[in-house]
């Protein structure tokens, strides 16, 4: 399994990692221009000073998280179908890994912007979408109607379904053509965050996801090509 993935996804590994390493670092940083830097372990923004991540990062991070959730399950459903190609199941791999990666690292992004809010609040606190002021001293929510989590190239229940009783060339083309749909939907996402987006962490995840995808974009309609 990690020589096929490897042959797939070494470029996209060393982003993934790059991504991971800069989390603390980033997760509490504003400024769009910003230069990661390391973080000691337990090391916290200043409360007092800091500008918190807005509501555009969070609903960013808040979408993105189960739009990569459903991208592992589709992985999950063709790598349980008999008579995929094996170059199909690489990439299925690849993307189960690097996804839940991401996930792992969104994830720990949330916490440390929950730990760093002070209960009193400060004259630094966020503003939500729209101009005006978030709650302070909680994470922000509300993201329900915001752009970034109206997902796009959602796969239905009747295709989930469909996938999952699929094998063979069937399950192959189904999961290629979902996921290229998966993935457009995450690059409009991940666009809209680098555009919007204040906090250094959201951006880089943005920029990633548009590095990445758009390659495996790339791959899985090449891969389509030549389903029998």
């Amino acid at each position: 399994m990690r020589n096929r993935i490897a042959a797939l996804g070494v470029a996209l590994a060393v982003s993934t990692v790059a991504v991971a390493g800069t989390a603390v670092a980033l997760g509490l940083t504003t400024a769009k221009d910003s230069v990661p830097q390391a973080a000691a372990s337990g090391a916290m923004t200043d409360a007092a000073t800091a500008a918190y991540p807005t509501l555009e990062d969070h609903c960013y991070i808040e979408g993105m998280i189960p739009h990569h959730e459903q991208a592992l399950e589709l992985s999950g459903l063709v790598l349980g179908a008999a008579g995929v190609r094996e170059r199909t199941r690489a990439l299925a791999e690849f993307i189960v890994a690097d996804q839940t990666a991401e996930i792992d690292t969104m994830r720990a992004w949330q916490s440390a912007w929950r730990g760093a809010i002070p209960a009193e609040g400060t004259a630094g606190a966020h503003q939500g979408h729209g101009g005006s002021p978030a709650v302070v001293g909680a994470i922000a929510t509300g993201c329900g109607d915001h752009p970034h989590t109206r997902m796009k190239g959602m796969a239905t229940a009747e295709q989930l379904a469909a996938l999952d009783a699929a094998d063979g060339v069937d399950a192959d083309r189904m999961f290629l053509e979902l996921m290229i749909a998966h993935h457009d939907g995450a690059l409009e996402m991940a666009e809209s965050a680098v555009r919007e987006g204040s906090n250094a962490f959201v951006r880089t995840s943005g920029k990633h996801v548009l590095v990445e995808q758009q390659r495996e974009i790339d791959a899985m309609t090449a891969l389509l090509a030549q389903v029998p």
